[in-house]
């Protein structure tokens, strides 16, 4: 194999492996292969060219660089001598990892805290109006729904942190999630042996 063909091969592996890491993240896997392709070439590159290098149609490859233009991902540039919109890749990983986080999972665990809220309230309301053998479940739910609010409110201050906006309390997080701290290992006990030499 020579080594134009050695760097194409690598530059499809790579290709595809931003379509699998694309789909994971929730995005289809055209979207990550269409970045992996502008990420991999030196010069910008037109729609065509994208739709033909990735085998989609024209609606396809339109719709994917509109929705990486939308997060951030891919920018459309002006190439002097063309007439026709060229993209780009953006090559600063965490300003777009930060950028999906700060979009899409912080809307989705401020929606999951608004929930679990209203269920704690739920939870309460019923705990202070059941009397009998209905008692001892109400508490058992309240605790557990009590429970994954702490769960999914760290979850929100994690996020927090992890894009800079806030500092890590480690003890805050180790009381929700219940690390216990190690025992310290016991003692070995001296062999009968040792203990008669000791006593002489």
């Amino acid at each position: 194999m020579s080594a134009a063909d050695e760097l194409d091969e690598a530059r499809a592996l790579a290709t595809d492996a931003c379509g699998r890491i694309a789909e994971f993240w929730g995005f289809t896997r055209t979207m990550g292969r269409a970045f992996g392709l502008l990420y991999l070439s030196r010069e910008p590159l037109p729609q065509a060219e994208i739709q033909a290098r990735l085998g989609i149609s024209a609606g396809s490859a339109s719709m994917t660089l509109a929705a990486l233009g939308r997060w951030g991902v891919v920018h459309k540039i002006w190439v002097r001598g063309q007439r026709r919109e060229h993209y780009q890749a953006e090559t600063d990983f965490w300003k777009m990892i930060s950028g999906v986080l700060n979009e899409r999972e912080r809307r989705e665990i401020g929606a999951a805290v608004d929930v679990v809220s209203r269920a704690e309230a739920s939870a309460r309301a019923a705990q202070a109006a059941v009397r009998g053998a209905g008692k001892a479940d109400a508490d058992f739910v309240v605790e557990r729904v009590t429970r994954l609010g702490e769960i999914c409110r760290n979850g929100e201050t994690m996020l927090d942190m992890l894009l800079g906006q806030l500092t890590l309390d480690v003890g805050r997080f180790r009381d929700v999630l219940k690390v216990a701290p190690r025992a310290p290992a016991p003692a070995a006990e001296p062999s009968p042996a040792r203990a008669q030499r000791r006593r002489r």
